[in-house]
């Protein structure tokens, strides 16, 4: 059961000036980009390399990014929701939800969030000109919807007058597993400038950043169209121009797309704008980063043991604590135990210390050097 919780303009060739003018929203028109080409490799051996995290049914029975799409259809209609990735996980998609009738922006390769967006931003101006664009991850737990629709809906009205909008999350730790967001003066009804963007700090700073109201920042933006391609001119000219050069040529946009600068796109547009904004979230965020998210998510059972998946909620176990346990297919037997995160899956069975989960690349890394573990990993 889940819990009900959170300019200089640029002269470069094929690069546009961006406009001195605050840009406003042409168009009522609200597209959504639901960016899906992360590894999820944390969440290994349940995520592999041909079906990654976000295509796979981790806290409820649906796929992460079938929950996406579900709260994407909030703001937008089904023919104004793409989702950005390469084009082979774009053929996994389309065979595991062809219900979904998804469109795609589709990336040659990944260079970060900075590359995609821009490139969906641009082909989204010639189909939907001058809408607000939200971009969501694929992988992510938010509840209940009617408050996201509601977070949503102010920040659309803040991107709509020109902002850059990011949703922040109140924190409910010191997590220095996240970048943080100072808020600084209200701009309209429940919308702030962003004083300065922090990365991702040590556990006492982050202690420090929670104390003094500092928020998370989510990976949620809002803004229209003309103003993040806009900023893209003025802060990140070397990401669009060659971007827009390539146009409609699927040749042009391969040879462009490895070149072009590998920044996500909190560095390479909103650190840098004088329009960026916060709207505060009032909804229960996770990123789904490793599988104890689960364990703030799914209700715990007894003796604070988190079960997901059929087999796992008829687990038996004696003296055991403070674990996640993972089964579709086998029953589970704890005797003693503590802190372990136990996952099965297909012809793995994955066994780590609570302490040691942040080493699991490590142990991805190794098994790739191994040709004989290598079929464990696609």
């Amino acid at each position: 059961m889940a819990k009900n919780v959170s300019s200089k303009s640029s002269k470069k060739k094929g690069t546009k000036a961006p406009d001195a003018r605050v840009a406003t929203a042409k168009s009522s028109e609200v597209v959504v980009l639901i960016m899906a080409g992360g590894k999820g490799e944390r969440f290994w051996p349940k995520s592999t390399a041909s079906h990654p995290k976000q295509l796979q049914k981790i806290y409820s029975n649906r796929t992460l990014l079938e929950e996406t799409v579900r709260r994407a259809r909030l703001v937008a209609s089904p023919n104004q929701i793409y989702v950005g990735c390469n084009a082979e996980l774009k053929k996994t998609i389309q065979k595991i939800h062809p219900e979904l009738k998804l469109n795609f922006v589709v990336e040659p390769m990944g260079r970060n969030t900075a590359p995609i967006i821009a490139l969906a931003a641009l082909q989204l101006q010639r189909k939907h000109p001058g809408a607000t664009m939200v971009v969501m991850s694929a992988d992510h737990y938010i509840d209940p919807p009617a408050k996201f629709k509601e977070t949503l809906k102010t920040a659309i009205r803040a991107a709509k007058d020109g902002k850059l909008v990011t949703l922040g999350i109140v924190p409910t730790r010191p997590d220095s597993g996240y970048g943080y967001i100072q808020k600084g003066k209200p701009s309209q009804a429940g919308v702030f400038n962003v004083a300065s963007f922090k990365e991702k700090p040590d556990p006492r700073t982050a202690l420090g950043y929670m104390k003094k109201g500092y928020l998370w920042n989510s990976g949620i933006f809002i803004w229209s169209l003309d103003t993040i391609l806009q900023e893209f001119g003025a802060h990140a000219p070397a990401i669009l121009g060659p971007l827009e050069k390539a146009g409609n040529s699927s040749a042009a946009l391969k040879a462009a797309f490895p070149k072009v600068p590998e920044l996500p796109v909190d560095i390479a547009i909103m650190e840098k704008s004088k329009r960026a904004s916060v709207v505060p979230a009032t909804f229960h965020w996770d990123d789904v980063g490793s599988w104890t998210a689960l364990e703030r998510i799914v209700e715990p059972a007894k003796n604070g043991l988190t079960l997901v998946g059929p087999k796992s909620q008829k687990m038996v176990q004696k003296d055991s604590a403070n674990s996640v346990v993972v089964s579709d297919k086998k029953l589970v037997a704890l005797l003693g135990v503590e802190d372990l995160i136990l996952v099965d899956e297909g012809d793995v069975l994955f066994v780590a210390g609570r302490e040691k989960l942040d080493g699991i690349k490590g142990l991805l890394k190794d098994m790739k050097q191994n040709p004989t573990l290598q079929k464990y990993l696609q």
